[in-house]
Parts: C-alpha cells; sequence; structure tokens
C-alpha cells in the first residue's frame, strides 16, 4: 500500500496512507464512505498485513468535525475494525500510552495531526479541519496531555500530513470571522478575495496553536502536499465530493520482553 512515512523506527510506526487507483476502491480505507464496504475492509487487512498487526490491534474514530477527544486503552483495542458503527463515537481526536495498539484519523483535506512525546511516550492523533480549528480541538488536547498527563511540550514531536493547501481552501466570510474570534493573531492565515470569500491556511493555524503551546518549531514536519490539486495520489473531498480517505496513524511497536 503506498504510503507517506514519518516515523518508522524500532519504537514508532507513523504515517499516512495514500490514494492509489491500482487498489480497490483506491485504497480506500474509511468504512463511512460510498463504495463496496467488503472492498475498504481487504483494504483494511492488506494495510494491517504490511505492518505486521492484525485489525485487533486498530482503533477507529467516528469523526464528526468537534471538539471531543478520548484516551484509548487496551481494552479498546479493536474498536471500528470492521464496522464504523463500532467506531468510537463522535470523537475527533485520541490518545494512548499503550504499546502495540494504532490510533489514527481519516482524512481527504482536513488537516491529520500525530504527536508524539519522546518523554513520556504517549501518541495522539487529530483530525483537524477548518471546523476541528474553529474549536480548537489541537490546543484543546495539547493542553489536557500538558495539564492532565504531565506531557512537557518541549519533547512533543508533531507531524501535519497531507491536506488541503492555503491556495487552495476558500471559505465564506462567515467562518472568517468566526476565525477571527480566535485567542490567536490570525489576520497571516487570511487572505481575502474580490468576490467576498477568502483563503484560509488551516495548517498554519493548527501549527500557530502548537508553538504557542510550547511545541519547538524543529519539532514540527509539515507534508507540503496539496490533497485538492490533480493528483492521484490524493484524495479530496472538495475536489470530488464522492471520494475515499487517507489514514493517519501513529503507533508505539511492542517493547521486546527478556526471554
Amino acid at each position: 500500500m503506498k504510503q507517506i512515512l514519518w516515523k518508522q523506527t524500532p519504537h514508532l510506526l507513523a504515517g499516512t496512507t495514500l490514494r492509489d487507483p491500482n487498489m480497490p476502491e483506491n485504497g480506500n480505507l474509511a468504512l463511512h464512505t460510498p463504495g463496496e464496504e467488503a472492498a475498504v475492509l481487504n483494504n483494511r487487512k492488506q494495510f494491517v498485513k504490511e505492518l505486521g498487526i492484525s485489525l485487533s490491534d486498530c482503533v477507529f474514530l467516528q469523526q464528526t468535525h468537534s471538539d471531543h477527544f478520548v484516551e484509548v486503552t487496551a481494552q479498546m483495542a479493536g474498536k471500528g475494525a470492521l464496522s464504523y458503527q463500532d467506531g468510537i463515537v463522535d470523537c475527533d481526536a485520541c490518545y494512548t500510552r499503550e504499546e502495540g495498539l494504532l490510533i489514527g484519523v481519516m482524512t481527504a483535506d482536513c488537516a491529520p495531526i500525530l504527536l508524539y512525546d519522546e518523554l513520556q511516550g504517549i501518541i495522539a492523533a487529530i483530525h483537524a479541519g477548518w471546523k476541528g480549528t474553529l474549536h480548537q480541538i489541537t490546543a484543546k488536547l495539547v493542553k489536557h496531555l500538558i495539564e492532565q498527563e504531565q506531557v512537557d511540550p518541549a519533547y512533543l514531536h508533531a507531524y501535519i500530513g497531507p491536506s488541503i493547501a492555503f491556495s487552495s481552501l476558500e471559505v465564506g466570510s462567515e467562518v472568517i470571522e468566526q476565525i477571527h474570534k480566535l485567542p490567536l493573531a490570525s489576520a497571516p492565515y487570511i487572505q481575502e478575495l474580490e468576490n467576498g470569500k477568502a483563503l484560509l491556511d488551516n495548517v498554519g493555524l493548527n501549527k500557530k496553536m502548537l508553538l504557542e503551546l510550547g511545541v519547538l518549531p524543529h519539532h514540527i514536519t509539515i507534508d507540503k502536499n496539496d490533497t485538492k490539486c490533480d493528483n492521484p495520489n490524493f484524495f479530496s473531498y472538495r475536489r470530488d465530493h464522492a471520494c475515499g480517505r487517507h489514514f493517519t496513524y501513529i503507533m508505539k511497536r511492542p517493547s521486546k520482553k527478556p526471554v
């Protein structure tokens, strides 16, 4: 399966699956999209086989563009793996301390964000479209990790995967009005257009949230691809509407137990 890898180390595995015209349903891994469910499940099985794990080691979310997040425990393993209805309900971000448990988010233009705390080993996945950005989901999850899980943001590493670019994300004036109400300087992330609408730098806004909470600039990796561009490697809801999703995932590899 085609992927962009962020981390592939003895301790960590993280990346983004890509659209692949040579695969059934173009390599789609999302069960809530149009298409043949059996083919999507087979894609999922192929995906985990290549990672050397099983679907029972994965956790999937029912994303709703909210600011809701959850800590994933070992007891949740397999949630949503075979059925969308069995996924974690109304949830757009998650984190875990567990080893051998793969978490992630589905996107097709929205920004997928992964976090890794190198001190405590906490990992997280965030779905941040412009609606999630308005809800400040990235800032809220990172604040929670800092305040409730004692994460030191100087040791957090972040990856913002393939998403719609500043030059392609056109939104209405009502969205811009809400963006201006965010508790950060939003003007650099907005470009007014002659038609009364504006371009929005959703990735830049989420990076700003990370920086303001203490994540170091050189710890933030941003994929530069624009999912809306005419590129067969990417799904785009804005371009195609009925389309699959990328899966941006992260997993701590199980530690080798002494013999």
